[in-house]
C-alpha cells in the first residue's frame, strides 16, 4: 500500500485582539506527497537557482519581493503535492474559542481540517507538523482532541518539527499564506498560480 506523507502549517495568530492588530483570518493548511525526498529536493533544487542559501526558509509573509514570490508559486505550480485547507474568520465565532488557550485553539482547527482529508488518504501515513509551543504537548494534546472529538487520526506517526529545518512544512506555509493573502488582502495571484493544488477548502462555518 502506498504511504503518503502528510505536513502542515497555519497562517494567522490565534488572537482576538482585533484592536491591537490580531489577524481576522486563521487558516491552517496540509500538503500531502507520495515522494517527500523528491519533493525536498525540488525546492532545494530551486533555492540554487534562484541563487538563495541552502538554508533560505520559505514563508509566505517574508516572500517581500513579488518577482521572487511569483517565481515561487509558479515553482509550486509545477511541484507534485495536494492540499487541503480551512479559513476560520475568527471574527465570528463564538465567546468559547476565546477561552480556549492557543495550542488548544490551533489543534481545534488541525483536528477540524484533519477530518475532510479522506481516511484512505491518511491510513499508514506520516503526519509533520510546525512546532507550536512545546512538541511533546503539541502531541498529546492533539491525540486527546482527536479522541474527544471521535476523529480517528489513522496516522502511523506524528512528527513535530521547526519550519527551518522541513521544507514540506514550508510548502504548507506557503499554501496557507496564498489563501490568508486572498482573503485578508483580496489579492489572490499567488492562489491562483496554485488553486489546482487544493483538494478542498473548507470555510469554517458553526
Amino acid at each position: 500500500m502506498l504511504t503518503l506523507t502528510f505536513a502542515g502549517d497555519e497562517s494567522g495568530d490565534v488572537s482576538f485582539s482585533f484592536g491591537k492588530g490580531a489577524s481576522r483570518y486563521f487558516v491552517v493548511a496540509v500538503i500531502v506527497t507520495d515522494n517527500p525526498d523528491n519533493l525536498r529536493k525540488y525546492l532545494a533544487d530551486f533555492r540554487q537557482r534562484s541563487g538563495l542559501p541552502a538554508t533560505y526558509e520559505f514563508k509566505f509573509h517574508d516572500l517581500t519581493s513579488a518577482d521572487l514570490r511569483r517565481r515561487t508559486f509558479t515553482a509550486l505550480a509545477q511541484a507534485s503535492f495536494e492540499s487541503w485547507a480551512i479559513v476560520v474568520d475568527k471574527t465570528v465565532l463564538p465567546d468559547t474559542f476565546k477561552l480556549m488557550s492557543g495550542v488548544d485553539f490551533y489543534l481545534y482547527f488541525v483536528s477540524e481540517l484533519i477530518r475532510i482529508i479522506p481516511e484512505e488518504k491518511r491510513e499508514g501515513s506520516t503526519l509533520i507538523l510546525d512546532e507550536f509551543g512545546s512538541a511533546e504537548r503539541q502531541r498529546s494534546e492533539l491525540r486527546r482532541i482527536m479522541k474527544i472529538r471521535g476523529i480517528s487520526p489513522r496516522f502511523k506517526r506524528l512528527l513535530i518539527k521547526r519550519s527551518h529545518s522541513e521544507s514540506l512544512i514550508q510548502i504548507a506555509d506557503m499554501v496557507a499564506g496564498s489563501i490568508m493573502h486572498r482573503d485578508s488582502r483580496r489579492r489572490s495571484d499567488a492562489y491562483q498560480l496554485i488553486e489546482n493544488k487544493l483538494c478542498e477548502i473548507l470555510e469554517y462555518r458553526i
